[in-house]
């Protein structure tokens, strides 16, 4: 089920050349525990001087290491985190200097995706009663048709059956979850999907699928993608282009095929070489 987008009316050309999202010189740090007897408060930085840029309805991956620096950097993006320098923009809007009250209107274009085993969906509800409480956040004005037919569209987008908005989230496996989290994040009418580590724990067949169905609704649902992940081979087959993260730096990005065919730092040849 298609979503509205502003920019139909453009020519392709144009439209490849909106940077959508843009991220320049960000720092995220996190508080730790101060040593010794003074027990000044120390931080350690997870991501110094990052910078990097999304093209509309384009796919970008981050590789890296550090777990916690995609959660701060997805975290930094919906404005539920903290950046300690630098700036992002998404849709020409400065992130970062909105306050919580303007942000939210913007708040329901950048929905996210995370890790299975974060918890993402609220245990005590089934999956309808999980759907319902997103669209009284994002669709109030929504009639109960209109909402019956987004909560099908998405659903069938995904691959879920009916009989699953009858379940917690405990009756279903591990891609089921995701699934129904994707379906869920689908449902205010995102412009851009952060998926950060949505195939850990997931077995290789499972990865596949998974990733299979994030391509298929980026192409329905006409998103621009921010892929958050440990994994080479996950970047590879979901982003356009793709980045590489080294001790808290990006230390190469290009595009996906060139990268992985004539990686350029050392790093990047590692995990080529590890994926292959």
């Amino acid at each position: 089920m298609p979503l509205e987008d502003d920019t139909e009316s453009l020519p392709s050309s144009a439209l490849g050349a909106l940077d959508f999202l843009v991220v320049e010189g960000l720092k995220l740090t996190r508080p730790t525990a101060g040593r010794g007897w003074r027990r000044r408060r120390e931080e350690r930085v997870l991501l110094e001087d990052l910078s990097f840029t999304v093209q509309k309805r384009r796919s970008y991956a981050l590789v890296g290491e550090d777990r916690e620096a995609h959660f701060a950097l997805a975290a930094a993006l919906l404005k539920i985190g903290p950046a300690a320098a630098g700036s992002i923009t998404f849709a020409g809007i400065p992130v970062l200097t909105f306050d919580s009250q303007r942000f939210r209107a913007v708040r329901k274009r950048i929905q996210a995706v995370f890790p299975e085993s974060y918890g993402q969906l609220p245990a005590a509800l089934t999956v309808r009663e999980a759907f319902r409480e997103v669209l009284g956040v994002w669709c109030r004005r929504a009639s109960r048709d209109e909402k019956a037919r987004l909560v099908d569209a998405v659903m069938i987008a995904c691959g879920l059956p009916e009989a699953v908005q009858d379940l917690f989230p405990a009756e279903l496996d591990a891609v089921e979850r995701q699934q129904v989290a994707l379906a869920r994040a689908l449902l205010p009418g995102p412009e851009l999907l952060i998926c950060q580590g949505i195939t850990e724990g997931l077995d290789a067949v499972q990865r596949a699928e998974l990733c299979n169905r994030v391509r298929h609704l980026r192409e329905e649902f006409r998103l621009t993608l921010l892929v958050l992940a440990d994994d080479l081979a996950m970047a590879h087959q979901l982003g356009d282009d793709i980045g590489v993260l080294h001790r808290g730096r990006l230390v190469e990005q290009g595009p996906a095929s060139r990268l992985v065919s004539r990686p350029s730092h050392d790093h990047t040849r590692r995990l080529v070489a590890a994926a292959a």
